[in-house]
């Protein structure tokens, strides 16, 4: 599911665009005026890593963002939340387990990022473990949302991006021997 080569000059003219570039203006207006912003939307991180992963996005509550990749986006060192909705939630636990997943974490007012990845396969116990939970069984239930969490990307998943005041510091290629998803995220966020 991972193209040959990512599309990184692609992503980051993006980011600069239309998130870190708008971002650290208005970050500056909000701090006048005593305010925090929003850093970004999801759906930015999705159009970000479609772009990465010469994806394209599919509008749809059933299965991946991107057709065949899920992407999950949160605060830097944070877990990653999937919520299944009532009517839906066997299709897409089991698109889930045939998905590959992106890991976005976002951190220091946008000055660190990384992607991460991961395949069904290596997530597929995770997702039988929610299945065996049995959700909305009880008609009372009004939500199943379930974690990824931190640990779990750094130790199973593989790191594609480390971008660092708006620069690559560390790309993915295949068949490259550096490990450096092993490093995990920076403690600079």
């Amino acid at each position: 599911m991972l193209p040959d080569t990512l599309d990184v000059r692609a992503a980051l003219i993006y980011f600069h665009a239309y998130m870190y570039g708008p971002y650290r203006g208005r970050l500056r207006l909000f701090r006048d005026r005593g305010l925090q912003p929003r850093m970004v939307m999801s759906e930015d991180w999705e159009v970000f890593t479609s772009i990465l992963l010469r994806q394209q996005g599919i509008a749809s509550r059933e299965g991946p963002d991107l057709g065949d990749v899920e992407v999950k986006s949160a605060a830097a060192g944070s877990s990653f939340e999937y919520q299944y909705h009532r009517n839906s939630w066997k299709k897409k636990l089991e698109a889930d387990r045939r998905s590959g997943h992106a890991f976005v974490w976002y951190g220091d007012d946008l000055q660190a990022v990384e992607v991460w990845y991961s395949d069904g396969q290596r997530l597929a116990s995770r997702f039988s473990e929610w299945e065996a939970e049995e959700p909305y069984s009880r008609p009372s239930q009004q939500r199943f949302r379930k974690q990824v969490s931190a640990g779990w990307v750094r130790e199973h998943a593989t790191l594609l991006l480390r971008v660092r005041d708006g620069e690559a510091e560390y790309e993915w290629r295949r068949g490259h021997t550096e490990d450096a998803s092993s490093n995990g995220p920076t403690g600079r966020r």
